[in-house]
């Protein structure tokens, strides 16, 4: 027997002319219409607070350098073309929390804040993340909530502990 659906059919095409023209350009499976967006809070309370701290001490040591948050792994190391995809795939979902950069836009120094939540699957994905970062000889500083009431100049100690030798120079003007 032929199920043609005829209430369904005459008010869909009903509703073709009686609908505002914008909303009849409206598709089903259009994202924004779906799901209608809105902005966010990108940092937590405690993560704005580590950034305002790690900002005063980026500027003692990189004055024109960039403080980035919410950093995906693959945008902040490199790694062989030949296996980049399979790469990606093991560790595309691995962010840092900050990433400290000079004003040439070189990571310098990441930090990480604490895993809110003990579970075993955050606890393996920061294994990793710290795996890749320690190859990568970056400067990884694990966020104390005590550093917020302190000095910029022993956090920059923390965040850059390079040797700082006789003609050591960081991109900071010298006095005449």
């Amino acid at each position: 027997m032929l199920n043609l659906h005829l209430p369904s059919a005459v008010g869909a095409w009903l509703s073709r002319f009686t609908k505002p023209a914008d909303a009849r350009h409206a598709d089903l499976g259009d994202t924004v219409v779906r799901w209608p967006p809105t902005a966010a809070r990108v940092l937590a309370s405690a993560e704005r607070h580590a950034h305002k701290c790690i900002a005063q001490a980026l500027v003692l040591e990189h004055p024109k350098g960039f403080l980035l948050a919410h950093v995906p792994l693959h945008k902040l190391v490199r790694v062989p073309a030949h296996s980049y995809r399979e790469w990606l795939s093991r560790t595309g979902l691995l962010t840092v929390d900050f990433a400290l950069c000079d004003e040439h836009g070189v990571v310098r120094s990441v930090v990480l804040m604490p895993i809110a939540d003990e579970q075993a699957r955050h606890l393996r994905k920061r294994e990793r993340l710290l795996r890749v970062l320690a190859a990568t000889e970056l400067t990884v500083t694990q966020w104390d909530r005590e550093w917020q009431s302190e000095e910029a100049g022993p956090l920059r100690d923390r965040l850059f502990p390079r040797l700082r030798g006789a003609g050591y120079y960081a991109d900071t003007p010298h006095a005449h």
